[in-house]
């Protein structure tokens, strides 16, 4: 069978609603069904407490890849060790040693639900629950996406062609498997979401498979817009630490939440670009090339708006013109920071908000007015803000303060950079209100007054629900999850190096801080001198019926820059 006949059979069998493709989407369902959150479990009351080991959902993947004809499949134990290991999936199908091997890469784990049990932002239905919308354009639930599409394009395309050559997986006939152009090995990751701990030591463990791969295809990136197919040849990578603040009474002037506000103030300048200057001096810049390519991508500002989610009053942090927005978003570093206490995937919150408190004012609504005043001065992106006066309740003058940049929580990889972050915006404007000795800005000081001892306004970071409804963390502590998107031109450890560099340099006297890394990729890039780009562009171009552009990702999969 020539490879034209496959092309011609796998197309004519892989379309909307054909028998093939609906078996396949029986499957997502049951692997969208399964909870294989890697990370940032116990979400909400009754939750589970701990992560997957992943046993469900590989035992899942394992029975799918033996009724697409897959004989060879080892679900790996992983080393002692490496905290949260949990295994990889191998499979392989070896036509000859003669014929080259491709190994195919997806991730079986997910990001948390970040929802509360009404499942509010998942319109009610349980994220473990598929559903779709009204064209079946678009398919919804916990890793439906990210990566399950990835797991069954490989899986759809492979059955495709076992059918196409009359391989059948119930009557194997090794000699059917002589029309394959090549030998096919998949490797399904459940460590992605929170960093690839134990994969360099998992894929050590099994050498042997590894040591034949001609060539990796990995499915685990967005395309430019729907229908529109894109080669991925830059990834970002990431740092991320959990930053704690403890301040000593007796030494610091102000809170320990305030504190970390101020902390965090730190790592931007005032248009929102990355201030750890050691980690953006390291960006790779673009070339011309890269820059006029950029033009050809097939989006609109108006679209990377629309994804993110953000309000229409938001101002981007970028000039709004497509160069700027993919620039920002695929070769920037760039900061984000989510409250330490609540549990979150790799996202954006939307929203931000503390509750300010000012124990030695007397006059609740002058300070309102005032800080309403005070807090409009300092908003250079339009976030919506919203100042609630809690002071009845409280019986001291109380403020939980608000902003939101968007109506959803968008991937910090996929959007970050362009679009401002509500909790940087926030720790600035606090940074703002209260000085380092403990005092307030003279305008609020004016109603405020100065206290005989203790802090002026004390802060506690809060909830924001999808409602903009808030509640404050059980636990009191000042915490915080520092994340930097890593463009290009970075290494993950010299990164981390840096980040915590600078965050033990601009930490206020009488302040105690612990740093602990949470999880880290380094960037990647490639040239596109190798011959297979243009059989891989063409072969997306086939598929799609367009002509494929080469793309950029803001994301960040650790096994790319460790192959």
């Amino acid at each position: 069978m020539s490879l034209e006949q496959l092309d011609e059979y796998t197309r004519q069998n892989i379309q909307p609603n054909s028998p093939l493709v609906n078996e396949h989407l029986e499957t997502l369902k049951e692997m969208v069904r399964i909870d294989s959150r890697s990370f940032g479990v116990n979400e909400f009351l009754g939750d589970r407490a701990d992560p997957s080991d992943m046993r469900e959902i590989l035992d899942c993947a394992a029975a799918y890849l033996r009724r697409i004809g897959f004989d060879k499949i080892k679900i790996n134990t992983p080393p002692a060790g490496p905290v949260r290991a949990t295994p990889i999936l191998l499979a392989e199908i070896i036509v000859s040693s003669e014929k080259p091997t491709l190994l195919f890469y997806a991730h079986l784990d997910k990001q948390p639900y970040m929802d509360d049990k009404k499942f509010k932002k998942w319109a009610g239905v349980a994220p473990t629950e598929l559903r779709w919308n009204s064209d079946r354009s678009r398919a919804y639930g916990r890793g439906a996406a990210d990566d399950l599409s990835g797991v069954l394009a490989v899986g759809m395309a492979t059955d495709a062609t076992l059918r196409a050559v009359g391989y059948n997986p119930k009557n194997p006939s090794p000699d059917k498997l002589q029309a394959l152009p090549c030998n096919i090995k998949i490797l399904y990751e459940t460590e992605e979401e929170c960093g690839s701990h134990s994969l360099v030591q998992q894929i050590r463990q099994n050498r042997e498979f590894f040591s034949d791969v001609d060539g990796v295809v990995i499915t685990d990136v967005i395309n430019p817009a729907t229908g529109y197919p894109g080669l991925t040849t830059s990834l970002r990578g990431i740092v991320q630490l959990e930053v704690s603040l403890e301040s000593n009474p007796k030494k610091a002037k102000i809170d320990a939440q305030t504190a970390l506000y101020k902390l965090l103030a730190t790592l931007i300048h005032n248009d929102h670009s990355l201030a750890v200057d050691a980690i953006a001096e390291a960006d790779t810049p673009l070339t011309k090339e890269e820059r006029e390519s950029f033009l050809h991508v097939p989006t609109s500002v108006n679209f990377l708006r629309d994804t993110a989610g953000l309000l229409s009053r938001t101002r981007l942090t970028v000039p709004a013109e497509k160069t700027a927005l993919l620039e920002a978003q695929f070769r920037k570093s760039t900061a984000n920071v989510r409250p330490g206490h609540r549990v979150a995937g790799s996202v954006i919150l939307g929203s931000a908000g503390t509750r300010l408190s000012f124990p030695s004012c007397a006059k609740p609504r002058a300070l309102q007015r005032q800080l309403w005043k005070f807090f409009g001065k300092l908003n250079p992106f339009n976030l919506a803000v919203t100042l609630r006066n809690l002071s009845e309740e409280s019986k001291i003058p109380t403020f939980d303060l608000i902003l939101k940049a968007a109506t959803k929580d968008p991937h910090s990889g996929i959007n970050g950079g362009p679009f401002p972050v509500a909790e940087l915006q926030l720790a600035r404007m606090i940074n703002q209100l209260v000085q380092d000795n403990g005092s307030t800005s003279m305008e609020v000081q004016k109603v405020c007054g100065t206290p005989s001892e203790g802090s002026v306004v004390e802060a506690r970071p809060l909830f924001v629900g999808a409602e903009e409804e808030t509640r404050l963390f059980d636990n009191p502590s000042a915490k915080a999850l520092v994340e930097i998107r890593l463009a290009p031109g970075n290494h993950e450890e010299n990164a981390a190096k840096m980040l915590t560099d600078h965050l033990q340099r601009n930490v206020l006297p009488g302040c105690e801080l612990t740093i602990k890394p949470d999880k880290g990729a380094s960037p990647w890039i490639t040239s596109i001198t190798h011959p297979v780009f243009p059989i891989a562009l063409e072969a997306l171009g086939m598929g799609y019926n367009r002509t494929a552009c080469l793309y950029g990702c803001g994301g960040s999969i650790p096994f790319v820059a460790k192959l």
